[in-house]
């Protein structure tokens, strides 16, 4: 054999004995509570309307707590947490005293819908309208009272440890600024299969986010149901593409093809967590979807509450 080709085997080698990249799975040994939110990470971002009260406080009691709102110590004993009065980012430290632990929430005050023209614009980026009435009466599909806005500075903001804002902005096309409607609870169902994924022994750093949010303007574009949970940021159509990475679902169930039944291995996988009450009372919608001319196979998830599947 000669030297280049032992040079050619070395190298291989050394690329599949490399070390697996996973996802990031940092956790709080004492989890916080932000507006009623349960988060275990070191990192996350809530949504908020300008003036609105912020909620602050630990799973468990702890001796007490720093809190920092932009870099200012806050007494909440003496003062009441608020958001600011005007949209934008800002920086809620919250230091766990016992712990030492260091807990940093991403604020992003919005803007209120109250600024979406007759036309269906903000900014001049197309939004659309939402239903006046909501599904069933149900709360969830009540028009959002504000959206988050988007710019070429905050899409790579951390939203939790493994995703950003600017994964979950419609696909629609368009310039900056753009407009987003999330759910905290997304971001948390996302990460929980995340580190279920991995502590299974499936390396996954992150899920792409083949959608995210959809404008109700967009969803009506592409012919979806009006309805979609999409359209109130509270679903994301995901896949794996980690090995190797090629913009296309990966082969999980590992029979040398690429086509819906990998899809439906996430799905059975996301299912079986839910059947072990890893997302609790609120269940949401799984949805299995193969590949077309346009996309690869992908899985929705949704937070609806109710259990769906097809």
């Amino acid at each position: 054999m000669n030297a280049a080709w032992r040079a050619v085997l070395i190298v291989c080698a050394a690329i599949v004995a490399g070390p697996v990249i996973a996802a990031d799975q940092s956790r709080l040994a004492v989890p916080v509570m932000v507006n009623g939110h349960v988060i275990p990470y070191p990192v996350f971002a809530i949504y908020v309307m300008p003036g609105s009260d912020i909620s602050v406080g630990f799973v468990d009691a702890v001796g007490g707590a720093t809190v920092k709102m932009d870099g200012r110590e806050v007494n909440l004993g003496e003062e009441h947490l608020q958001a600011p009065d005007k949209p934008g980012l800002s920086i809620l430290e919250i230091r766990n005293d016992a712990t030492g632990e260091v807990c940093v929430i991403n604020v992003f005050t919005m803007v209120g819908v109250s600024g979406v023209s007759s036309n269906g614009k903000l900014n001049g980026y197309q939004i659309g309208s939402y239903p006046a009435t909501p599904l069933r009466g149900l709360d969830i599909y009540l028009p959002p009272e504000g959206v988050i806005e988007v710019t070429g500075t905050n899409a790579d903001v951390a939203i939790s440890p493994n995703f950003k804002l600017g994964q979950f902005v419609s696909k629609q096309a368009s310039g900056y600024p753009k407009y987003v409607v999330l759910r905290p609870s997304l971001l948390l169902k996302l990460e929980n299969i995340l580190a279920s994924l991995n502590e299974a022994g499936h390396p996954t750093r992150n899920f792409v986010i083949m959608s995210g949010y959809r404008t109700p303007f967009y969803n009506q574009a592409i012919g979806n149901v009006e309805y979609s949970r999409h359209v109130w940021g509270g679903a994301a159509d995901i896949y794996i593409d980690e090995a190797p990475v090629d913009g296309k679902m990966d082969d999980l169930n590992e029979d040398g093809r690429i086509d819906r039944e990998d899809a439906r291995w996430l799905a059975d996988f996301i299912n079986d967590m839910s059947r072990r009450g890893a997302f609790g009372p609120r269940i949401g919608g799984i949805g299995v979807y193969g590949s077309t001319s346009a996309h690869g196979p992908f899985v929705h998830i949704d937070v609806r509450g109710t259990r769906a599947r097809w």
